[in-house]
Order: C-alpha cells, then sequence, then structure tokens
C-alpha cells in the first residue's frame, strides 16, 4: 500500500475517533465530567496531531530532496512549528492536571492555545523586533533611506503593536458591552487576532530558518559552472566589500572543488552597467578574478542582466545547451533562499552558497524574504487562515452552546 495512503487513512480513523467521542461527550450527560473519558478525547488530540505534524514532515523532507529553495516550505514549516509547540504543550497538561482534568478544560485550552502560543513566543518577538529597529537605524545611517531600509522598522512595530492588540480592542468594547457577552465577544477577539499573530509569527519563524540553512548550505564539489550574482560596484569600477565578498566565495569554493576532486569550474560573474557606474558589474568582477590569478579562459561574462532574475535568466541560456551543466551560484547569505527561488522558477537546477555581510543587513533582508512569502503564497495563506477561524468560531459557539467556556 502506498505510504501516503497508510497515512491518510490512519489520519481519517484518529479523526473519525475523536468526532464520536465528542458526540458522545456532548450527548450523555451522565458522562460530561468524565475524568477518564475527558483524558481519552485529549489522548486523542495529541495524537491526531502528532500524525498531522508527522504528514507534514514527511512532506517537507520530499520538496527539500526535489526543491530545497520553495515558499512552500516555508508555509509548511511555519504550521508545523505551531503544531509542534501544542503537542508538547497539550502533553503537559494531560500530565500535570490528571486529576483535576474535565471536559471543560478540554475547550478552554483548545480556546487559549493561540494566546498562550503568543505568550510563548513573546520574548522571542520582542527581542527579534528591538534588534530588527535598531539594525535597520544602523543601515539606515550607513546606506540611506529607502522604503527596503525601513521595512524592518515598520514589521516591528506592527509586530509590537499586535502583540497588545486584543486588550486594547478589547478595553473600548468594554465600555459598551457588559457581563457574559463582554467575557464571550473577548474570547472571539483574542482568538481572532491572536490566530492572526501566531499564523503569521509562525511564518516569520520559518522564514528564519530556510534562510539560514540555505545560507549555510555547502553545494556538492562536481559544479562545472558558479554564477556570481552581481550588485552594485564602486564609483572607480571596483568591487564594494559586499560583491568582492560574493567573488571570493566562489573563488574559495573553486578551490576546494580543485582540491578534494581536481576539477575545474567556470565563473560566470552576472550584472549589467548601470546608469551611475563606468563598467558593468560583471566587467568588475572579471578584472577582479584576473587580479586573483583566474584564468581568462575559466570566465564568461554576462553583462545585460539588471535584476537576480536577469543574473538567472542570462546566465543560464550560456550554460543550458553545454553537456555539462552542473550549476551553483554565489551570493549574499540572506540573498541564497530567495535566488534559489528564482533559479527555481526559470527552471534551473542548482545550488546556492552565501557568504557572509555586515550584521544590519540580515535583518532586513529577512524582513523582505517574509514579506515576499506573504505575498508569493497570499492566496494560500488567506485560505489556511479562514480555516482556523472557522475552526476557532465552531469552537466558541459549541462551548457556548454547551456551557463549556468558563464565564
Amino acid at each position: 500500500m502506498n505510504t501516503n495512503l497508510k497515512y491518510k487513512i490512519l489520519y481519517l480513523i484518529i479523526f473519525i475517533e475523536l468526532v464520536l467521542v465528542g458526540y458522545i461527550t456532548l450527548r450523555d450527560n451522565k458522562i460530561l465530567n468524565s475524568i477518564t473519558l475527558s483524558k481519552i478525547d485529549q489522548f486523542l488530540v495529541i495524537v491526531l496531531l502528532i500524525i498531522v505534524s508527522g504528514l507534514i514532515i514527511i512532506n517537507i523532507r520530499k520538496k527539500f530532496i526535489t526543491n530545497k529553495y520553495s515558499y512552500e516550505i516555508v508555509t509548511a514549516l511555519g504550521i508545523l512549528i505551531f503544531l509542534v509547540i501544542n503537542i508538547f504543550r497539550h502533553m503537559y497538561l494531560l500530565i500535570s492536571d490528571w486529576d483535576i482534568y474535565d471536559k471543560f478544560d478540554i475547550y478552554n485550552n483548545a480556546l487559549q492555545s493561540f494566546s498562550e502560543f503568543v505568550i510563548l513566543t513573546l520574548p522571542f518577538i520582542i527581542a527579534l523586533a528591538i534588534y530588527s529597529i535598531i539594525s535597520n537605524i544602523v543601515l539606515i545611517n550607513r546606506e540611506g533611506k529607502s522604503l527596503k531600509n525601513v521595512l524592518g522598522i515598520f514589521i516591528s512595530f506592527l509586530a509590537i503593536f499586535g502583540l497588545f492588540g486584543s486588550q486594547t480592542i478589547y478595553m473600548l468594547i468594554s465600555k459598551v458591552i457588559r457581563g457574559n457577552n463582554l467575557y464571550l465577544a473577548r474570547r472571539v477577539i483574542d482568538i481572532f487576532i491572536n490566530s492572526t499573530l501566531v499564523y503569521f509569527y509562525s511564518i516569520l519563524l520559518a522564514t528564519l530558518y530556510c534562510n539560514i540553512k540555505a545560507s549555510r548550505h555547502i553545494p556538492k564539489y562536481d559544479k562545472d559552472y558558479v554564477i556570481i550574482l552581481g550588485c552594485m560596484i564602486k564609483k572607480d569600477g571596483t568591487l564594494t566589500p559586499l560583491l568582492k565578498s560574493r567573488v571570493d566565495k566562489a573563488i574559495e569554493f573553486s578551490q576546494k572543488q580543485k582540491q578534494i576532486t581536481g576539477k575545474d569550474i567556470i565563473f560566470i560573474p552576472s550584472g549589467g552597467k548601470g546608469s551611475d557606474e563606468i563598467i558593468s558589474e560583471a566587467e568588475a568582477m572579471q578584472n577582479y578574478l584576473l587580479d586573483q590569478g583566474i584564468r581568462k579562459d575559466s570566465i564568461i561574462i554576462e553583462n545585460k542582466s539588471k535584476n537576480t532574475l536577469e543574473n538567472m535568466q542570462n546566465s543560464y541560456e550560456i550554460i543550458r545547451n553545454t553537456k555539462n551543466n552542473k550549476i551553483c551560484f554565489s551570493t549574499t547569505s540572506y540573498h541564497v533562499f530567495r535566488s534559489g527561488i528564482t533559479a527555481n522558477h526559470i527552471g534551473m537546477d542548482c545550488e546556492g552558497m552565501g557568504s557572509k555581510t555586515k550584521w544590519y543587513f540580515n535583518t532586513n533582508a529577512l524582513i523582505r524574504e517574509f514579506i515576499a512569502d506573504i505575498i508569493k503564497d497570499r492566496k494560500k495563506h488567506i485560505t489556511i487562515l479562514l480555516i482556523i477561524y472557522l475552526f476557532a468560531t465552531l469552537l466558541i459557539i459549541v462551548g457556548y452552546h454547551y456551557n463549556m467556556i468558563r464565564f
């Protein structure tokens, strides 16, 4: 039997069990407060979460093998982070509250999952927000004001505001709503705001992980070509520290490959000439490569591109029809993951490596990757959020109808 089919059948069985046990619990008033039955319910919830997490892990592993640069991996990993934290949370509650656990706790703990996740990740999010604001201020002072250089500050303030958003709205509505209705309204607001925060926090953490993993990846030493992605050069036509580090990384890799396998590599410096540049970025990189002792017949310049997409497209045109075309690319560490996604978009199978850069670039780059993911897969993110909202709403309605929400 197909492995995926086995997991789907097991998932269906557990889901049916949960529905049946939940139905019996709600229909039979004699066992509503049964601690044993409540524990069975909770155990099945944990099993279900573990199965779903396992399916997601299998899916992520498959995607990493076939395509390690994918926003789909980010989304799946974000969901996995939330599920895993909840598995440990439910296991702790199951063990620690064994004598007092009842049907009220099952519903109330489910409703509080999002709020508690926000609390658990609060120190990390605040630390990241503060670090992002500081690094963006330094970035603006060093590189000048621009929209992309203030993204980190904007997102950081938005994240901090979101942490206190539900409490602010609650204070406002408390002026017009009283009693149980006020409490119910607060639960609804908490769930909708905190579930949104939880989802995007999880995606942010997943984005951070994927970027770090991509930046630390070392390609296999069997490459025929290394594409060096260009960026701005100095006014005199020499390389900026940022671009120099990309070229140095490519040279380091070529030397290591030669040492280990004896195989030479062809350098493809890629980058056109900007309006304020005296030569193309590709030519500037070629000059530097020659100064470092690289033979001219080991260099093929691509001097027409204006952005990462064109870097990849134009360089791939040079390589596409060659007999041996195992490819890697060199760029700055924070740029590897997005560049890999761009390469995959045009059908180029390659591996990336990242050069180190100044610390104040990294957080702002992370924010840009996070926003790019949200925009790229916006339909999927909206769909997942709507499912979460629907599930949370059903929990509230059922709990309220059966008096399972404590007021």
